[in-house]
């Protein structure tokens, strides 16, 4: 699981720096987490902000409390994509239409929201090229009799085409009179 003191340094590693003009605040988050903050806000109301408030006003005429907060949040989400994010909102607030979400609640909703993966993509490992098979060409006298596919089929089969598939050289064997089923 994640660790709160972790995010929570993460958050404000830049916040006491030195290099900053006046009067300007050190960090900001991102655009999507202050969205995502309008829209917990929108859907829970004052007890989703009441969480961070400290009554203590920045510089910039902003609760301390709640920019913290959302730095915080904006470092513990950096990893997810902003989909899955979306798809987390949504969730939460079917899941828990009465409750404003924790962070690690939230979280929760975001691993979820993950798109499964393969134990190779997990790996890091990259997908081999799939094999270029060439279909065999065959030319053979049209005869017009609704066999003509079939024929085509075999002859592929005979000059070693291992494009086709058991069902169609099976199909082909069987419309010719070579095989009586399909087992």
């Amino acid at each position: 699981m994640s660790h709160a003191a972790f995010y929570a340094e993460q958050g404000l590693a830049h916040v006491g720096s030195t290099d900053q003009p006046a009067g300007k605040p050190a960090r900001e988050a991102s655009a999507r987490t202050r969205k995502l903050f309008v829209l917990l806000h929108g859907a829970y109301g004052s007890s989703f902000l009441s969480k961070f408030h400290t009554g203590q006003l920045g510089d910039d005429r902003q609760d301390k409390g709640v920019r913290m907060a959302m730095l915080v949040w904006d470092s513990a989400l950096a990893r997810y994509s902003d989909e899955v994010v979306e798809l987390a909102v949504d969730r939460i607030k079917r899941a828990s239409p009465e409750f404003a979400p924790t962070l690690p609640m939230f979280e929760r909703e975001c691993e979820a929201a993950q798109p499964a993966q393969t134990y190779a993509q997990q790996q890091g490992w990259t997908a081999l090229p799939a094999p270029q098979v060439q279909p065999v060409q065959v030319n053979l006298p049209r005869r017009d009799d609704g066999k003509d596919w079939a024929r085509r089929i075999l002859a592929r089969v005979e000059r070693g085409d291992k494009s086709i598939s058991r069902y169609a050289r099976c199909s082909a064997e069987m419309a010719m009179g070579l095989r009586k089923s399909m087992s």
